[in-house]
């Protein structure tokens, strides 16, 4: 081998470590675990294994188990396709499906109603968001950025109100300006992102922007305004019974939300997910997705790096 190639691929290497681009993660995953009873466990690994209460996400390379009185469904992500699983039995999740190790799982047949379609894309689009780069350690002022971006356009309704953007620095302080309405929002030196509740709307399109503000006056007003549409109780009744419907899964949740333009909710969701899922890593590059949406950059970064560390081998 020539010393230039040596030279190139060197350089190479050198510039793929120092820009830490886009993790290696996984594929979308292949499978989910619907209509559990009893005793139901899942490992990554086949060493460390955790319970599944409600409905789970599995990528090849899981594996579970159920007990004597374990039981529950499996639905495909491809084509929508089911298969039941029987107690005592262990099943290994491969790339294009699942394989018996033993017991009892049943021949695959359709069930559309349960078809998780555009999964596979949506993770795959989510995924790119999972990319940083190293950083030097920045000061407290190094760190303020004034431009705060809110998201151009959302829905909200009484039961979702909330508006919300990035802390800009702990010492900012803020002004909603909704319908030409200014409203003040004092500085939070220790919140990750500001919430803003709007309150007494009528139904349809709305004006807001956030102005950031210090102790010596205005920093920054955008130059451009962003916009909500405010549910009326009729449309808002109607989708609380469509969420019923499909609440053991958060993702499924969060899905609905999202085709409703309700980030936020979709957002506070998944937020509430990981909450009390914190090692249910593999599904995270959603929440990464949804900081993305919502111009909460620092989120996504910081959500990032917790993902990427966990794919790590």
């Amino acid at each position: 081998m020539s010393f230039k190639r040596l030279s190139l691929m060197a350089l190479l290497s050198i510039l793929f470590v120092g820009l830490n681009g886009v993790a290696l993660g996984r594929e979308a995953p292949v499978a989910k675990l619907v209509d559990i009873l009893g005793s139901v466990e899942y490992s990554r690994d086949g060493t460390e294994w955790k319970p599944v209460k409600r409905t789970k996400y599995l990528f090849a390379g899981y594996q579970i188990k159920t007990g004597q009185d374990g039981a529950g469904k499996f639905v495909n992500q491809v084509d929508g396709a089911t298969q039941d699983v029987g107690p005592n039995s262990e099943i290994l999740v491969v790339a294009n499906g699942l394989e018996l190790v033993s017991g009892d799982l049943g021949e695959a047949k359709q069930d559309a109603g349960d078809i998780f379609e555009g999964l596979s894309n949506k993770f795959a689009t989510a995924q790119r968001y999972t990319t940083v780069r190293r950083s030097v350690t920045k000061t407290t002022d190094e760190a303020c950025d004034s431009k705060v971006r809110t998201i151009r356009n959302v829905t909200l309704s009484a039961g979702f109100p909330d508006l919300v953007w990035r802390n800009g620095c702990p010492e900012y302080s803020y002004r909603v300006v909704v319908d030409g309405v200014g409203h003040e929002v004092a500085a939070h030196s220790t919140a990750e992102m500001i919430r803003y509740s709007v309150t007494d709307m009528s139904p349809g399109e709305h004006s807001y922007h956030v102005e950031v503000l210090d102790k010596d006056g205005t920093l920054y007003i955008p130059k451009s305004k962003s916009s909500f549409t405010w549910l009326d109780k009729a449309a808002e009744d109607s989708l609380v019974a469509k969420l019923k419907a499909v609440e053991d899964d958060v993702f499924v949740v969060a899905d609905l939300l999202e085709a409703q333009n309700m980030h936020i909710a979709a957002m506070d969701k998944y937020r509430d997910y990981f909450e009390g899922n914190s090692d249910d890593n593999d599904m995270r590059p959603l929440l990464v997705q949804s900081y993305q949406t919502l111009k909460l950059s620092n989120l996504r970064e910081s959500e990032s790096r917790l993902y990427n560390s966990s794919i790590e081998p």
